[in-house]
C-alpha cells in the first residue's frame, strides 16, 4: 500500500521553506546601501470556500523530506540541496513534527561513501538512479527511521506560494542587516529588516529565510525556516484558504513544473493536506539537529563539515518524532 505524504508540507507546510540556498562567495562591496522591504498588507480576495474534499487518509505515520535548491543559474547543472527538513505526520494521533537537518552533516551516502548530506540529491541525479530516492535513503539511514517521500522545490515555488496567500506575518527577533545578500547574479542586494512584527511578501520572506547575517549561522537560519513554515500554515488556516488552494492546485501544479519535483501525485498531496490541517498547533513539534548533536571537523581535503553524534541524534528523533512509549499500569 502506498503511504501518502504530508501535504501541508506542500500547501501549508512544505511549500515554504526551500530556500536557504547560499549565494556565491565574493568580496563585499564598499558601503552597501541597505534596502528595507515591506510587503503591503493586502487582503486576500477569494470566493467563499467550498467544502473540503472527502478523503480517506491512511492512518499510517508518514515522513516527507523537503529539499530546497537554488536553480537560478540553469547553466551550472545540478546543484546541491541547501535546505533539508523532515516533516512527520501521524493522522491517527493528530501529531506532526518538523526536523531541520544541517546541510554540512557528514554522513554515509548509500553506495557513495561519506559526504555532506546535501550532496545526496545531486549524486543520485548524476548517476541516473534518482536524486529524490538517494536523498531519502541517506536521511533514513542517518536518522534510523523510514522516510516515505521526498519533495524538491526552488525559489520560485516559495515566492509563488507566499504571494498566493497574501504574504505572511512573522515576529523578527532582532534587526537583520545583510550587506552581502546575493542578488540573482554575482552581485549584492543588501537586505535590512527591523525587529518586531512584520508582514512579508514572498521575495522578502525568502530573504528572511536565506540570510546568514544573524547569530547562530546555519543553525539560526534553520530556526527561521521553521518559523516561516508555521507562519504559512497559520495564514492558510486562519483565513480558511485551504479550500481555495486545493481548487487552484491543478493550475499551480502546472505552472510550477520545472521548479518542483515530488514522488507524490497531486491527489495524494491534496488528500494529506486535509489530514494535516486537522493537527492542532500545540501538537506540532519543531526541532533541529544542531550544535549539541554535531562536532565541527575539517576533512583531509580541507572541507568544513559537521560530524554527527549518533546517540544525540537518536535522542532528538525519539523526542521529536517517534511515539512515546506507554507505561504499563502498576500491579
Amino acid at each position: 500500500m502506498t503511504r501518502r505524504g504530508m501535504l501541508v508540507t506542500l500547501s501549508t507546510f512544505g511549500l515554504t521553506i526551500a530556500l536557504a540556498a547560499c549565494g556565491p562567495v565574493v568580496e563585499p562591496p564598499p558601503r552597501p546601501t541597505p534596502t528595507v522591504y515591506y510587503a503591503p498588507v493586502t487582503p486576500v480576495v477569494h470566493q467563499p470556500p467550498a467544502p473540503l474534499p472527502s478523503t480517506s487518509p491512511t492512518a499510517e505515520p508518514t515522513a516527507v523530506l523537503l529539499l530546497g535548491i537554488d536553480r537560478r543559474n540553469a547553466s551550472s547543472g545540478t546543484n546541491n540541496t541547501d535546505t533539508l527538513i523532515l516533516f512527520y505526520l501521524d493522522p491517527e494521533t493528530q501529531r506532526a513534527a518538523m526536523l531541520s537537518i544541517p546541510r554540512d552533516l557528514y554522513v554515509d551516502i548509500p553506495g557513495h561513501g561519506q559526504g555532506r548530506i546535501n550532496t545526496a540529491y545531486s549524486q543520485g541525479e548524476r548517476e541516473g538512479t534518482g536524486g529524490l530516492a538517494l536523498a531519502r535513503q541517506t536521511v533514513s539511514a542517518t536518522l534510523g527511521i523510514p522516510v516515505d517521500h521526498a519533495v524538491l522545490i526552488d525559489f520560485q515555488v516559495f515566492v509563488t506560494v507566499v504571494d498566493a496567500i497574501g504574504g505572511i506575518d512573522v515576529e523578527v527577533p532582532y534587526d537583520i542587516y545583510d550587506p552581502t545578500y546575493p542578488d540573482s547574479g554575482i552581485g549584492y542586494d543588501p537586505f535590512y529588516l527591523p525587529a518586531g512584527s512584520q508582514h512579508l511578501d514572498g521575495a522578502t520572506a525568502l530573504k528572511y529565510a536565506r540570510t546568514r547575517a544573524t547569530d547562530g549561522g546555519d543553525f539560526g537560519r534553520t530556526a527561521r525556516q521553521r518559523q516561516v513554515v508555521m507562519a504559512v500554515r497559520d495564514r492558510v488556516l486562519n483565513l480558511d484558504l485551504l479550500p481555495s488552494l486545493i481548487a487552484q492546485s491543478p493550475q499551480l501544479w502546472t505552472s510550477l513544473q520545472g521548479a518542483f519535483e515530488a514522488d507524490l501525485t497531486l491527489a495524494e498531496i491534496v488528500d494529506l493536506a486535509v489530514a494535516a490541517s486537522h493537527v492542532p498547533t500545540d501538537q506540532i513539534a519543531s526541532g533541529a539537529i544542531d550544535e549539541s548533536c554535531t562536532v565541527p571537523w575539517t576533512t583531509p581535503a580541507g572541507a568544513q563539515v559537521l560530524l554527527p553524534l549518533p546517540d544525540k541524534i537518536d535522542d532528538v528523533v525519539q523526542d521529536l518524532i517517534l511515539p512515546k512509549p506507554t507505561t504499563a499500569s502498576a500491579k
